[in-house]
């Protein structure tokens, strides 16, 4: 009987160990937020990727992790909401200081600055007046359409840059269509995808003229959720400082087109300051932020 007892209570501290190992190693699940709008579909994607790039490259410390999406379109400000009341665990967006006040920003680069480099959808019919533009003086003759809650829109507005607020950037490309506004700024990295989706024949991307303004993307966590802050920065600043970041970014259909050859020489760059940057940024570090008008592949 005592055999018996002793089998039994050894089979059932094997199945308590082996669960223990399960769970273990069961992947933990980080939720970010999912939009099925098919517009800007290839930079979620980007974000997404890279962020199962960081997961994956610190498993080995940190352990196994998946990420779960969470379906919605919420505006940025709503989003960042969702992060703090704890329906999100991850969040990629622009900076700011009243951002860094509610999160806790991971702060490198996602796309080394790229945000921050701004070509223009326009009208087709208005290439001719765009190519004549030289400084800002010439530009404020325009008005920009951007979206509600976007943290680029006070920048525009201290340069003198007349604006034109949507909640959402489908709407935008309709407005500029009734001449509501007359140029929409988008990421050199985004840009493309996104006029393909919503342009239309009588839209086009305008890369002769890029404002540029330091407006990096960041990761950003709960101000609780410190173990997965950690486990972001060990996996980013890894892939600055072999250089994975950069070769991600040539390879990723997001991002690729930013790198063909010449695609930016000789191009117009109407310089912004940004009255809302916060301090702490890393602009002294220049392994995080790219040269647009020198950039070339990788090698």
């Amino acid at each position: 009987m005592r055999a018996a007892f002793n089998r039994l209570l050894a089979g059932v501290w094997l199945m308590a160990l082996l669960a223990g190992v399960a769970s273990a190693q069961a992947p933990v699940e980080y939720r970010i937020e999912y939009n099925g709008s098919a517009a800007g579909q290839n930079v979620r994607s980007y974000y997404r990727d890279l962020i199962e790039l960081v997961l994956a490259r610190t498993q080995a410390r940190f352990g196994p992790a998946r990420l779960v999406d969470v379906p919605g379109s919420s505006p940025q400000g709503r989003l960042l909401a969702m992060l703090e009341h704890g329906k999100l665990d991850v969040l990629w967006t622009a900076t700011s200081r009243q951002r860094e006040s509610q999160a806790l920003p991971i702060r490198i680069p996602l796309d080394m600055g790229l945000t921050g480099q701004r070509a223009l959808v326009i009208r087709k019919q208005d290439v001719a007046r765009f190519d004549v533009i030289r400084d800002l003086n010439d530009l404020r003759r325009f008005k920009a359409c951007q979206g509600a809650y976007w943290p680029d829109n006070d920048i525009l507005r201290a340069g003198g840059l007349r604006v034109a607020e949507y909640d959402w950037i489908d709407l935008a490309y309709p407005a500029m269509r009734t001449h509501e506004c007359d140029y929409l700024p988008r990421a050199v990295n985004e840009i493309d995808g996104e006029v393909a989706t919503l342009g239309g024949d009588d839209l086009v991307v305008y890369d002769r003229l890029v404002i540029a303004y330091p407006m990096p993307m960041y990761l950003f966590v709960s101000s609780r959720n410190t173990a997965l802050a950690a486990r972001l920065q060990a996996g980013l600043e890894g892939l600055v400082a072999d250089g994975g970041l950069r070769r991600f970014m040539a390879g990723h259909p997001a991002t690729a087109p930013v790198f063909r050859p010449n695609r930016f020489q000789g191009v117009r760059v109407l310089r912004l300051d940004n009255p809302d940057l916060p301090a702490d940024t890393p602009l002294a570090d220049h392994r995080l932020w790219l040269d647009l008008t020198a950039l070339s592949p990788p090698a």
